[in-house]
């Protein structure tokens, strides 16, 4: 039977709208990533654990986080439920103290549940200013009243 790998070793930190309430995280880093974080907290600060955390940009919704396992950081995945869906957001990977200290690694840009919606242009954005349009099409023999001849 063919083993399907338990990941890409990529340094992925991906973060996919699932609908306006949800979000899908998905994180797969290369052992020597692990290695070189997990080192770090060891002789820097033994206590501090690490985690994945979505923050709102408009600060009305409490941080997410979710702690990694220490040392077997492995590929994984986790959804946040029930976001507001007119906020944004972004994902930081860094470490909690047991304190409640979080010292930021990376972030991901803005991530948004539901699509901007751009503005619409004033007037009728198909048509050139000052051009009437005539869309019947005449009758045969007559000539045409439109920018359009028929053929």
């Amino acid at each position: 039977m063919l083993d399907l790998a338990s990941g890409y070793h990529q340094n992925a930190l991906i973060c996919l709208p699932q609908d306006q309430h949800t979000c899908y995280v998905y994180w797969d880093f290369t052992p020597a990533r692990i290695r070189t974080l997990v080192d770090f907290l060891q002789r820097v600060r033994p206590e501090m654990q690490l985690a994945l955390r979505l923050c709102s940009h408009d600060n009305h919704q409490p941080d997410r986080e979710v702690i990694l396992e220490q040392g077997g950081v492995g590929p994984g995945s986790c959804y946040f439920h029930d976001l507001d869906a007119r906020a944004a957001y972004h994902l930081e990977l860094g470490a909690r103290s047991p304190a409640g200290e979080f010292v930021v690694f990376s972030r991901t840009g803005i991530i948004r549940l539901q699509p901007v919606k751009l503005a619409e242009p004033e007037g009728d954005s198909l048509t050139t200013p000052g051009l009437r349009l005539n869309w019947t099409i005449p009758l045969e023999n007559q000539p045409p009243s439109s920018n359009f001849n028929w053929s």
